[in-house]
């Protein structure tokens, strides 16, 4: 058993009121080590706040950057686990051995979930296709700075605050709460008519975190992500959650923007709302079984 679960199952006899400050102080804190850790990096920004756009116009330095984010939110994650929580390291799902074959399947598995929403996406709407791929060098820095962002995104969401829950609330409650931790992450798009990209952000988190569980390895979740984000994005051409920066222009749709997505990306289509629904389903149901599996002595998982 984890030292999350352990601390789960020990925390059942304590008061709700009591596991709900000692989540809240944490999050607290854990935002402010990581704030106080990235924010001297950031500071030539703020002050001189004409130079970012100057800055991040190469693609090389902006990966930079997403790596100075994602190692400082690596350090206020161990940080808080080891020191805060009392937790071992592990808890984070860095699992050595699937460093390879976790993060390689998720990836294809993030890349496979982006081509079934287009499969049906192009018998029901206008897709079409071209051929004007971005250079390589783009796609190379896209890819690395894509995938750093998806690490902090991990790290933060699945590897550090789902866990931290998990451990005071049960599974259940760390799959929902991370899942808002998410969508928070993401508040430039708190607008009116971007209600159904958050929601699917929500549920895109969720089957995540179900990932997390059913793998018990972050590197599937962060494979899984990363592959949807990099096949939709610099490789296709669309948009990822309103991001329309790519120079790749592999695919087009056309049609009803409650089915495409319209300007905000497959994020923004309904028909990714079902097909991450039930995505979610099928891997909720293969955690319970494991989980009863685990409860009963000698029963094997199929």
């Amino acid at each position: 058993m984890s030292s999350t679960a352990q601390q789960w199952t020990h925390d059942r006899g304590t008061s709700f009121l009591s596991r709900l400050f000692a989540v809240g102080w944490r999050l607290v804190l854990f935002v402010g080590v990581f704030l106080a850790l990235y924010l001297p990096f950031l500071l030539p920004y703020i002050l001189y706040p004409e130079t970012e756009y100057q800055t991040l116009e190469s693609l090389a330095v902006r990966a930079g950057v997403e790596l100075i984010a994602m190692v400082t939110m690596l350090l206020a994650a161990i940080a808080m686990t080891r020191y805060a929580d009392r937790r071992q390291i592990a808890d984070l799902g860095f699992v050595p051995r699937h460093l390879i074959s976790g993060l390689t399947a998720g990836t294809i598995a993030g890349g496979l979930l982006c081509v079934v929403v287009l499969a049906v996406l192009a018998a029901i709407s206008d897709l079409k296709f071209a051929r004007d791929l971005a250079p390589m060098n783009e796609l190379f820095w896209l890819m690395t700075a894509l995938f750093l962002n998806t690490v902090f995104q991990e790290v933060l969401v699945h590897g550090y605050v789902q866990q931290m829950v998990k451990s005071h609330f049960g599974t259940a409650a760390g799959v929902i709460i991370s899942s808002f931790m998410m969508v928070l992450i993401h508040w430039t798009l708190f607008k009116p008519n971007a209600l159904l990209v958050l929601t699917n952000l929500f549920a895109f988190a969720a089957m995540l975190g179900i990932v997390f569980e059913v793998s018990k390895s972050l590197w599937w979740p962060i494979g899984v992500h990363f592959g949807w984000n990099y096949l939709q994005g610099p490789l296709l051409g669309l948009p990822v959650t309103g991001v329309d920066i790519w120079n790749s222009d592999i695919i087009s749709l056309q049609g009803n923007t409650w089915l495409t997505g319209g300007t905000m990306g497959l994020e923004g289509s309904l028909l990714t709302s079902l097909i991450l629904l039930l995505a979610s389903g099928i891997l909720w149901k293969r955690w319970g079984e494991r989980t009863r599996a685990v409860a009963v002595p000698g029963q094997t998982m199929r």
